[in-house]
């Protein structure tokens, strides 16, 4: 654990569909990095290995999707509520009150979300599985101006045919691919994560949404 920083890690359970709980455990904290999903088994949790057999077993439960929505309002709200409170304090105490957005301060919301081609559609009760995705990582750029945020839309994960610590790429519409291109694409799941934990520092991702992958040898 310690070769990892992990020491201090508090592994906390929380119901994403409950509000209050949204807010408590958003309360005082500076940053949130979003990888939940309710599309893998029977309960939410991030999705394994972004397999397609795992993510049709949601259209067997009329819930499935709620968190990718509602769950992720409620987290947003939570964090907003939290730092909105923290201004708030500091203006009561006399303290004086920091810039908005410090340039040395972590990204406040990164979304973890899927590359349009790393997955097949498929229709679920709540809708159409893509539709789902999309509609999270809208509502991150566009209902909580007040938050700095980063949308990275992850290719398909490969651990066995993709080497770890490959350079990582990323695209915001601006490289001329082809779909079969796109396609081809794939990203080590520890790769994914270094890319994650990178983005909370790096401005030049702030208000931006990503495609990332890694780019093969060869």
């Amino acid at each position: 654990m310690k070769d990892y920083n992990l020491q201090n890690l508090r592994v906390v359970e929380v119901e994403l569909l409950d509000p209050a709980q949204c807010v408590t455990i958003t309360e005082d904290i500076d940053s949130v990095v979003w990888c939940a999903t309710d599309f893998n088994g029977n309960t939410p949790r991030s999705i394994s290995s972004l397999d397609a057999a795992f993510l049709f077993r949601a259209i067997l439960n009329p819930v499935k999707g709620r968190v990718e929505v509602e769950g992720l309002r409620n987290i947003l709200g939570g964090l907003k509520k939290g730092k909105t409170n923290s201004r708030w304090e500091s203006e009561r105490s006399g303290d004086s009150v920091e810039p908005r957005v410090n340039k040395s301060d972590p990204i406040s919301f990164v979304h973890l979300s899927v590359a349009e081609d790393a997955l097949p559609d498929f229709e679920t009760t709540m809708g159409r599985f893509k539709d789902i995705k999309r509609q999270g990582d809208d509502m991150v750029m566009s209902e909580f101006p007040s938050l700095t945020y980063s949308v990275l839309q992850m290719s398909r994960y490969e651990d066995n045919f993709v080497d770890e610590s490959l350079a990582i790429k990323m695209d915001n519409g601006d490289i001329e691919t082809s779909q079969e291109d796109k396609s081809r694409r794939r990203i080590n799941r520890r790769d994914a994560a270094r890319a994650v934990a990178d983005a909370l520092v790096d401005r030049s991702l702030v208000g931006k949404k990503v495609e990332v992958w890694t780019e093969l040898r060869g």
